[in-house]
């Protein structure tokens, strides 16, 4: 898991020449990432109740597509920024299409041919990815700087304060429109009792592929931010996967809030273990404290009942 272990040797190099409050630092903003990779997950899940395993790569396509436009076509980041939100909202909208609607078709909303269905799309664009730009890791410098930045006596980059940002307010404006949207509510009704919300009018596929949509649009979107800290490396979609998903487990199916929260137990949990422990010893660390949560409560500390991923 080469993506994890860049952010852990970035944590280690800053924590153990620094004060302990730089390990916080360093496991808020790792914890941003998987933060921001549980909120692409909770999309379709509060939308549609589909678990959509492609969200680590489509953000893996993202951080691609990201230096390809502003290294090979000189794009400013910002433009970057839109221009991959466009094309990764296209992917999304390709995985509900030809890999999710046919086997909701078939099968349902529910079921591990979903999730089957979904593995395969990750496959494709890694291999898409791989067969477009190398598996040669690249790297894309952060458009605001690496001058680090000492704050209550410990330091972070400005990659880092982007990204707690970035993750705080798109946290903040999904729970607001999952809470207090039609679209939003609408998709609630869908996961908790698809027939009874297509019985009162909800168009259940138009909440499906728009949420679909805007999962990728949101991982094309964090690009320019994402690429510096994680890098770009065909081989870190496998990582954002995971960590993103004991994230989610962690913060709660369906809480967008308990995606900051989880996201943030999971970087300081990885940040602290290998400071004070080794790298060896926070995926240990990690899954321990997830299978003690979920036989607690399987939806997660803040989750909503009707949502759990078998």
């Amino acid at each position: 898991m080469v993506g994890v272990h860049r952010l852990q040797r970035h944590g280690q190099r800053a924590d153990r020449s620094g004060p302990a409050v730089t390990t916080i630092w360093t496991g808020l903003a790792i914890g941003a990432v998987y933060a921001l990779v549980a909120v692409g997950y909770n999309i379709t899940m509060a939308q549609s109740g589909i678990f959509n395993f492609t969200q680590g790569q489509v953000m893996v396509f993202g951080c691609f597509f990201a230096w390809f436009t502003m290294v090979d076509l000189n794009l400013p980041w910002w433009g970057a920024a839109v221009a991959g939100a466009v094309v990764c909202g296209l992917i999304g909208l390709l995985v509900e299409l030809l890999a999710v609607r046919p086997v909701v078709a078939r099968h349902g909303a529910h079921g591990h041919a979903l999730l089957v269905t979904t593995v395969g799309a990750f496959v494709i664009i890694l291999g898409a990815l791989a067969a477009t730009w190398g598996r040669t890791p690249k790297s894309l410098p952060f458009f605001g700087g690496s001058e680090t930045v000492t704050l209550l006596g410990g330091k972070l980059s400005p990659v880092d304060l982007w990204l707690v940002a970035i993750a705080v307010v798109t946290a903040l404006a999904m729970h607001l429109v999952s809470g207090r949207t039609s679209w939003g509510l609408s998709g609630r009704a869908a996961t908790d009792n698809p027939d009874a919300a297509k019985a009162k009018g909800v168009n259940v596929t138009a909440l499906r592929t728009t949420a679909f949509m805007l999962a990728g649009a949101l991982g094309g979107l964090l690009g320019p931010v994402l690429a510096p800290k994680v890098g770009v490396s065909v081989s870190i979609g496998v990582s954002l996967t995971i960590y993103g998903f004991v994230a989610l487990a962690l913060g709660g199916f369906g809480s967008y809030l308990g995606c900051l929260v989880g996201g943030a137990a999971v970087g300081l949990v990885q940040a602290s273990a290998g400071r004070y422990f080794g790298a060896e010893y926070p995926p240990l660390i990690l899954f321990g404290l997830l299978v003690l949560i979920l036989l607690v409560k399987p939806t997660g500390l803040f989750g909503h009942r009707g949502l759990r991923v078998v």
